[in-house]
C-alpha cells in the first residue's frame, strides 16, 4: 500500500488546494509542515532538493519507489487520478474539459501578489519578503550546486515586492479574477456545483480561491449581491466536512 506525505504551510492558499482534494478523496496522508513565514524553511538545500522552485506545496508518494509532485495544479489531479477513494473526475469528456478549463482559469488568478497587496500590515508582508531574498542570496554562495534556484528564488521575492505596490498591475490582476468570477457565475446557473450535482476537482480549487478572497475583502464578489449564484455555492461549500478537515483558513501570516 502507497503512502502520501504532504509538505505545506496551514496558511498557503496552494496548500490548502491540496490538502482539500485529498478530504474529498477520502486518502490517509500525513503532513509536515514547512515554515514559510519564521525560518523560511522552504529555502533549506533538504527541501530545495525535493522541490527546486523552493515553494511549497510538495507530495511524496511512496509505493516501492518514491515520487515526488510539485505544483498544486498537478498534485491534485495526480491525487484524483488515484484509484482508491472518492472520485473527483467527472464521468464524460465535456465536462472532463469544463473541469480543466475552470482549474486553469482559477491558477490565472494570482493570489499570491492579492495577499501582499491587501495584507493589513504592509511592514510585516515586506519583511516576509525581505528575508525571503536574503536567505535566498546568502545560501546560493553556501551552496554553489543549488545557486541556480535560490537565484530564481529571489527574483521572484523581488517581483512580488515590485508588484504589490504597482497599481496599474493589481488592477489588471484584479480584472482578470472579476472576468473569472463572473464566468463561474455563469457556470452555476442550475448547478448545484460547477459541473452539476457532483463535487469534483473544479470545486476543490475554487473553494479554496473564494476563501482567500474573502480574506483579502472582496466581499461583493464572493458574498455580496452581484454573484448570487457563487454567493450560495460559496456558502454551501464552506459547509462540507472536508472544508474543516482540510484547514481552509481565513487568516493573516501577521504571527
Amino acid at each position: 500500500m502507497y503512502s502520501l506525505t504532504l509538505h505545506h504551510h496551514p496558511l498557503s492558499v496552494c496548500s490548502m488546494k491540496v490538502r482539500l482534494a485529498l478530504e474529498e478523496k477520502g486518502l490517509e496522508w500525513s503532513g509536515r509542515v514547512i515554515d514559510i513565514v519564521r525560518e523560511q524553511e522552504q529555502l533549506e538545500p533538504w527541501y530545495l532538493k525535493l522541490n527546486p522552485n523552493g515553494v511549497i506545496p510538495t507530495l511524496e508518494f511512496h509505493d516501492g519507489t518514491p515520487e515526488l509532485v510539485t505544483n498544486s495544479a498537478s498534485i491534485i489531479r495526480f491525487i484524483a487520478a488515484l484509484p482508491e477513494g472518492r472520485s473527483l473526475l467527472p464521468t464524460n469528456a465535456s465536462d472532463l474539459e469544463m473541469m480543466e478549463a475552470l482549474i486553469d482559469l482559477a491558477d490565472q488568478i494570482d493570489l499570491q501578489i492579492l495577499s501582499y497587496a491587501r495584507h493589513p500590515s504592509m511592514e510585516k508582508s515586506e519583511k516576509i519578503l525581505d528575508m525571503r531574498i536574503h536567505k535566498s542570496r546568502l545560501l546560493a554562495e553556501q551552496h554553489p550546486q543549488l545557486k541556480e534556484s535560490y537565484q530564481a528564488c529571489a527574483e521572484r521575492s523581488e517581483k512580488s515586492k515590485r508588484f504589490r505596490v504597482d497599481a496599474a498591475h493589481i488592477t489588471e490582476v484584479e480584472d482578470r479574477a472579476l472576468q473569472a468570477i463572473t464566468f463561474v457565475e455563469q457556470q452555476l446557473r442550475g448547478n448545484k456545483y460547477l459541473l452539476g450535482d457532483h463535487y469534483s476537482l473544479a470545486d476543490v480549487i475554487w473553494t479554496v480561491v473564494l476563501s482567500r478572497l474573502d480574506l483579502l475583502g472582496y466581499n461583493d464578489w464572493v458574498a455580496g449581491n452581484d454573484f448570487p449564484l457563487l454567493a450560495g455555492y460559496y456558502q454551501d461549500t464552506q459547509r462540507r466536512k472536508s472544508y474543516t478537515l482540510a484547514q481552509v483558513q481565513n487568516e493573516w501570516w501577521d504571527k
